[in-house]
């Protein structure tokens, strides 16, 4: 559900480039609709037969073992509710897209014959160049147990090598890319500790054109397990409750400082609004104006529409 594309703008989006989608000349020589049509007929038979494509699972035979935790255990908790993320990332600069995918964990207080065998972590899968990958979790320094649900990947120090953010239920957290094939745990040293949120999607994204890449977090509901409402179906059984049942929670805006470190900017850049609901991001600009804006989209609320200003701000 909360998955996310190597940088949080592509290239054309960035440079504000726009792809020729137009008709070619001879196409466009007459604007009259009944032209139109013959011409296209005509453009369509010389078109190569299109050839059916098929799709087969190679999960196994490419030595992908993964099985996602929920965590459920009979309570009925909210994020239980929630799939997980995932991504590529050429972590290595080896040319060859290898394979993150995000985990949950057991709650605190799990009965332990329920309780999974051993952790739940992320997992980091390397690709092989043969068309197989070898999981390398433990190597890199990602063996770390959390109730994640979304992953952005960006090089937010520009050190040429792509980090990792991942959202939570909890805390939420930032992996530096050592360039050697190991990440180290940055939330603390970033500046980023602290918020204890339902965090879903994610977006990186140079908002203020310094050529550092900021972050912007996607917030779902104000829900903990101290806070758990019930919520039930037949009056007598526990049932998971709607989003409705919970209020919102505004999404996060963290402006890159440098030097590898972040500052809450939500409220200075116009963007905290508690009624959100949030569980993606996407970067666009909608205006054609050169200079990224920010969509939010939510659960059974209005989705968001934040115009960049140009200075910081957003509206």
């Amino acid at each position: 559900m909360h998955s996310s594309n190597r940088k949080s703008t592509t290239e054309t989006q960035r440079h504000g480039e726009k792809l020729d989608l137009s008709f070619p000349a001879f196409l466009r020589a007459s604007v009259s609709p009944w032209w139109l049509l013959p011409l296209l007929l005509v453009v369509a038979s010389f078109a190569p037969a299109q050839e059916q494509i098929t799709f087969r699972d190679i999960t196994a035979q490419a030595g992908i073992h993964f099985t996602h935790n929920n965590g459920a255990f009979g309570k009925k908790w909210l994020p239980e509710t929630m799939g997980p993320g995932c991504a590529f990332i050429d972590y290595d600069n080896d040319g060859f897209p290898d394979i993150l995918l995000v985990n949950g964990q057991d709650w605190p207080g799990h009965p332990p014959h329920l309780a999974k065998s051993g952790a739940t972590t992320l997992k980091l899968y390397h690709n092989n160049h043969d068309g197989t990958f070898t999981d390398v979790t433990r190597k890199s320094g990602l063996d770390i147990s959390l109730f994640g649900l979304g992953v952005t990947v960006g090089d937010y120090d520009n050190d040429g090598f792509d980090d990792i953010f991942i959202t939570a239920v909890g805390q939420s957290h930032l992996f530096h890319n050592n360039g050697n094939g190991t990440f180290t745990d940055a939330t603390k040293s970033a500046g980023l500790w602290g918020p204890n949120e339902f965090s879903t999607g994610a977006a990186w994204v140079d908002y203020d054109r310094d050529g550092k890449l900021d972050l912007v977090v996607a917030n779902y509901v104000q829900w903990s397990e101290q806070t758990d409402l019930y919520c039930t179906l037949d009056g007598s059984h526990k049932s998971y409750c709607t989003p409705e049942s919970y209020k919102g929670t505004s999404a996060r805006l963290w402006h890159n400082l440098g030097n590898g470190k972040f500052e809450d900017a939500t409220e200075k850049a116009g963007l905290y609004d508690p009624t959100s609901k949030g569980l993606g991001v996407a970067i666009l600009d909608y205006n054609n104006d050169g200079w990224p804006d920010i969509l939010i989209a939510n659960d059974t609320q209005p989705n968001k529409l934040y115009l960049n200003k140009k200075n910081g701000t957003f509206e």
